[in-house]
């Protein structure tokens, strides 16, 4: 019996090593402000951890165009699905291209999916221009995204074989995640299937996850899609960017490349060559990550296809990304108006969102079923009085809990996490947000915000995720607590804000 594509055991997760390895090479530019002669230090020794260049790469080299020193490059990022024994270079599981342009305000991305093809040409996949060799690739992807008014052009090229993922995220010590809800598999094959899931069982809640669970996280599939899973990623990647310590990268950066980088081959062969990419991304340090959309549609074949229109926009956006956000923190969408008399009229607030009637209810319902009444007890447990419209709480998933501390042998912290199920008509597959709260007085959690707003008396620090808020945060004396937004940003701000308003102590079920 045959399984569909979107049941079959996930591949590993590349994509997200490309990104940490992307986060990396940015990260070590601050170590290259801070003192010049580290950066010389930190080039020779990366240089100097690379494998030997493969011939495939050797040959991409002629694919690639000249840049001129401290002009905007374009970096190919390729992960590698070779598997052990055999030959790199033969088939892809993801690319990503990279923007980096000191002039801009936003470092753009551009995920191109394995299985695409476009419309009203060959039904060829991107991926089968891969196999012929990453020079096919460069010149098919240039082909694919210039236009008669901008020729695109791509000047370094980089490939990570997966298995550097686990490695990479041992190497930096593990990352804090804000799990949304619980991910579990028992490695039960579906029926006719010789090949079973990768087991897993993280449970939901903020907390501290290394290698072999990292792996697992990022790349679970089991019961959602590719979609889900790639905001999943780019949620990893957010939190571990925002805990790669700078001074970890001067002092440890000999066994840190020596860790990662045997996993990667790449035409920047020479620290002179290093150290230009360095230099370009000094200018980018700090900038927000602007994700480029490729509109695409599924096929009955499997793959995605795309239109020559959708890359000409694709392509225009990734050169020229324009300018990120204002960000505002009043605790109103609209702006306050004058009276005809001139003088100020107080905007009103947005409409919150749709609530269940028992909302606070259920919600202390949830408290008491999932046992956080029993487990949560080093600080208050706040719940909201609200919820998205048509959301459910999962009492299965929600839960008290110990955090463990850097070193992974404490358990210093205590915290709880209300998982609620958003809508499928309101958020799509596998969508879910939370209620978090922490005897944790500062978690990194607290070092993602940018701004803040008032919110019914209490000072909320805000995450945003592109436009949309990602994370509401209130430190307390005693602890700190959040709204977390699903992993596709489901809720709008004005409802984050509302459902964050809401939070109230609980008193008992």
């Amino acid at each position: 019996m045959s399984v569909p594509s979107d049941l079959r055991p996930p591949r590993p997760g590349t994509q997200f090593a490309l990104r940490i390895l992307l986060a990396c090479v940015i990260v070590l530019t601050v170590a290259g402000v801070a003192v010049a002669t580290t950066i010389k230090r930190e080039s020779d020794i990366i240089v100097g951890a690379l494998p030997e260049q493969t011939a495939a790469t050797a040959k991409a080299k002629e694919a690639l165009d000249d840049v001129e020193p401290g002009k905007p490059q374009t970096m190919l990022l390729v992960g590698d699905d070779a598997r052990k024994g055999e030959e790199s270079g033969q088939r892809s599981d993801t690319m990503i291209l990279v923007r980096l342009d000191s002039d801009a305000k936003v470092t753009s991305m551009l995920s191109l999916p394995r299985d695409l093809i476009v419309a009203g040409g060959s039904n060829v996949r991107l991926n089968a221009a891969f196999a012929g060799g990453p020079d096919k690739l460069i010149d098919r992807l240039k082909e694919l995204l210039s236009t008669p008014q901008e020729t695109f052009e791509i000047h370094h090229y980089v490939s990570i074989r997966f298995t550097a993922f686990s490695a990479a995220v041992n190497a930096f010590g593990c990352f804090y995640t804000d799990v949304d809800r619980r991910y579990f598999n028992d490695n039960n094959p579906p029926v006719g299937d010789t090949k079973p899931y990768a087991a897993i069982d993280v449970k939901a809640g903020y907390q501290r996850l290394c290698g072999e669970d990292s792996l697992d996280y990022v790349r679970f599939r089991h019961l959602d899609n590719d979609v889900v899973r790639e905001a999943r990623q780019q949620h990893y990647l957010s939190e571990a960017r925002g805990q790669i310590a700078t001074s970890k990268l001067i002092f440890e950066g000999n066994r840190l490349a020596k860790t990662i980088l045997k996993f990667v081959d790449t035409d920047i062969r020479t620290s002179r060559g290093l150290l230009g990419v360095v230099k370009l991304g000094l200018g980018v340090v700090g900038n927000p990550t602007k994700r480029i959309q490729l509109d695409t549609t599924d096929t009955k074949e499997g793959a995605l296809q795309t239109t020559p229109a959708g890359l000409a926009k694709a392509a225009r956006q990734f050169l020229h990304p324009g300018s990120p956000r204002k960000v505002k923190s009043s605790d109103n969408d609209a702006e306050p108006t004058r009276t005809a008399s001139g003088r100020k009229r107080r905007a009103k607030r947005p409409k919150t969102p749709a609530t269940l009637g028992d909302g606070l209810a259920a919600a202390r319902t949830n408290v008491v079923n999932s046992g956080i009444d029993r487990d949560f007890t080093a600080a208050p447990i706040y719940v909201p009085r609200l919820v998205q419209n048509g959301a459910v709480y999962r009492d299965n998933e929600s839960r008290g809990y110990e955090i463990a501390s850097a070193g992974g042998r404490a358990f210093p912290w205590q915290g709880y996490r209300l998982v609620v199920a958003v809508d499928g008509s309101r958020g799509g597959i596998g969508q879910y947000y939370g209620i978090q709260g922490t005897s944790w007085k500062d978690p990194p959690v607290l070092d993602m915000t940018t701004d803040e707003v008032r919110l019914a008396g209490r000072t909320f620090r805000i995450e945003y995720d592109g436009a949309r808020i990602r994370r509401l945060v209130w430190k307390t004396p005693n602890g700190t607590y959040w709204v977390n937004n699903s992993l596709k940003n489901s809720l709008t701000n004005g409802e984050m804000r509302a459902i964050a308003r809401s939070l109230t102590p609980y008193r008992g079920g």
